[in-house]
């Protein structure tokens, strides 16, 4: 934890720019810093690339990485999600689909309470990755869905025909 007090996003934006060289989130008053490490990235590139392809023949929404999302107060920055397009500083609204990747400053239970806000806010689907554990996939009205590295990742019919293989993701 670094901080706790009610800001705008304009000033998250700004305590964010004054430490470029580190990654933070919002939620709940609480400023978290992520870290990513080699593995985190590389995971992370995997859901973009599979996100990119997904929306070129698919196109309902825009892929986008480390990109502030503002949801009544929260200020959430998912590692990819797919939202629609903006010129906008940040999105207000929630993403179609989020991804975040479990860094060591996180636990897990903060990753999971994650998960839920960000589907009390309107995302309709939620992929938590745990480097080389497994993978989490949070829905509107269904409990969480444990996939471990024999699972494939289903878009359902938040992303039909969108398939991953989780073992793919857990480095």
């Amino acid at each position: 934890m670094v901080a706790q007090k009610q800001m705008s996003a304009e000033e998250f934006l700004a305590f964010a720019e004054q430490h470029p060289d580190k990654r933070f989130d919002f939620i709940d008053g609480e400023i978290v810093e992520v870290s990513p490490k080699p593995l985190h990235g590389r995971i992370h590139s995997i859901f973009v690339g599979a996100f990119l392809a997904y929306v070129a023949q698919n196109p309902i929404g825009v892929v986008y990485t480390e990109t502030l999302h503002v949801l009544d107060g929260d200020k959430f920055i998912p590692e990819v999600a797919i939202n629609e397009a903006t010129d906008a500083d940040y999105l207000t609204t929630p993403p179609l689909v989020a991804v975040e990747i479990r860094s060591d400053s996180q636990s897990r239970a903060s990753q999971q309470r994650k998960a839920r806000a960000y589907i009390e806010h309107g995302a309709q689907m939620v992929i938590l990755t745990f480097p080389r554990e497994q993978v989490e996939i949070y829905r509107p009205a269904h409990d969480p869905q444990v996939l471990t590295a024999d699972d494939v990742i289903d878009g359902g019919d938040v992303l039909p025909g969108f398939r991953l293989a989780v073992k793919d993701v857990l480095g």
